[in-house]
C-alpha cells in the first residue's frame, strides 16, 4: 500500500470510528425536543380558532421540529357549566385544528374539560359522559390519566381535578389514581427519567407574588395532596414537572425536580396577555438525562386581532 493510499484508508476509519462512537453515544444520551401547550380554550369566538391555528403553523415549522406536543388540559374554552352538544362542538373544534400538527399529540385532562358539572349545565350526574368521561370518550382513552415512553424518559400525565359533591371541583389525586400510579412507575425502566404532567399545579409561588409571602394558596388553584404524589416518585428519578391552570410561567426546583408552569395557549382566555405573559407555550431540548425549557410566544396578539 503506497503512502496516499495509506492516508485515506486512515482517514476511513477515523471518520467510521467517529460515526459508530457517534450512534452509541445518541443511543446511551439521547436527544429530542418536545411542545407543552396549555390552557388552550379554544372557542369560536374571540378568533380563538384563528388563533390556535396559527401556533399549530408555528409548532410545525420549528427547527428542529418537535417529536411530540403534551397538552396540559384545559383544551376548551369550558365544558363544566356547557350541554353535551355544546361541549361536543368545541372538542369538533379543537380536534380539527390540533389535527394539523405534523407530530402525536398526547391530551392531559383540565378542570373545563369534565362536562357538566356545574348545575347550570342542566347536566345529570348520571349521564354517561359526565365529568372525566367526556375527556376519556373524546380522545380515546380507558381513563383520564396514562403514561408513555419516549427515549430514556417516562411521561405520565395525570388527571390532578376532583369533583366536590356541591358541584364544583378541586385540585385533587384520588387514590385509585395514587395506587395506578405506584403500578406504573414500578414497571418503568430504572434508568429512565420521569416526567409528570398535571393541570392543576403540584406547588406554585404565584400567590406569594400577586398579594404577599404569607399568603396561602387556596383549594382549587394547586392540588392538595401532591406531598402523597411526591413520596410516590421519591425513588425514581423525577427530573420535571410540567403544570398550567395558572396561564403565568414559573420555575420551581426542589431536590433535583423542576416544577414549571407553562402559561397559557390563550393567554387571557383570548383576550391578550395575563399577568404580562403573552399567548404562548413551552417548548423543552433534552439531551441525556437533563433538559433545557423556553416559553415561546407564537407571534399571536388575541386582543389586537379582533
Amino acid at each position: 500500500m503506497n503512502f496516499s493510499k495509506a492516508r485515506i484508508a486512515i482517514a476511513l476509519v477515523v471518520v467510521l470510528g467517529i460515526v459508530i462512537f457517534r450512534s452509541i453515544d445518541s443511543r446511551k444520551n439521547p436527544a429530542f425536543r418536545f411542545v407543552f401547550m396549555t390552557d388552550i380554550h379554544v372557542t369560536p369566538d374571540k378568533n380563538a380558532d384563528e388563533g390556535l391555528t396559527a401556533a399549530v403553523a408555528y409548532i410545525n415549522r420549528m427547527k428542529p421540529k418537535p417529536d411530540f406536543v403534551i397538552t396540559g388540559g384545559d383544551l376548551v374554552i369550558d365544558a363544566l357549566g356547557r350541554t353535551p352538544e355544546n361541549a361536543d362542538s368545541l372538542n369538533e373544534l379543537y380536534q380539527r385544528i390540533m389535527s394539523g400538527l405534523e407530530m402525536p399529540v398526547y391530551n392531559c385532562i383540565g378542570n373545563h374539560d369534565n362536562l357538566g358539572v356545574y348545575r347550570s349545565s342542566g347536566v345529570d350526574p348520571d349521564y354517561p359522559r359526565f365529568g372525566a368521561a367526556f375527556f376519556t370518550a373524546n380522545m380515546g382513552l380507558e381513563r383520564p390519566y396514562y403514561s408513555f415512553d419516549h427515549e430514556k424518559w417516562h411521561f405520565v400525565l395525570l388527571n390532578s381535578i376532583g369533583i366536590t359533591g356541591d358541584r364544583s371541583y378541586t385540585g385533587h389525586f384520588d387514590a385509585e389514581q395514587l395506587e395506578w400510579l405506584k403500578q406504573d412507575l414500578k414497571g418503568m425502566d430504572p434508568e429512565s427519567r420521569l416526567v409528570l404532567v398535571s393541570h392543576i399545579p403540584l406547588y406554585s409561588v404565584a400567590t406569594f407574588f400577586r398579594k404577599n409571602s404569607l399568603a396561602a394558596n387556596t383549594p382549587g388553584l394547586v392540588t392538595d395532596n401532591s406531598h402523597e404524589v411526591m413520596a410516590i416518585c421519591e425513588p425514581y428519578q423525577l427530573k420535571l414537572v410540567l403544570q398550567g391552570h395558572l396561564h403565568i410561567v414559573e420555575d420551581i426546583g426542589w431536590k433535583g425536580t423542576r416544577f414549571i408552569t407553562g402559561g397559557a395557549v390563550s393567554g387571557a382566555w383570548w383576550d391578550g396577555p395575563y399577568y404580562g405573559f403573552e399567548e404562548g407555550f413551552v417548548t423543552v431540548d433534552v439531551s441525556g438525562d437533563d433538559f433545557t425549557w423556553k416559553y415561546e410566544s407564537y407571534g399571536w396578539d388575541a386582543a389586537a386581532d379582533r
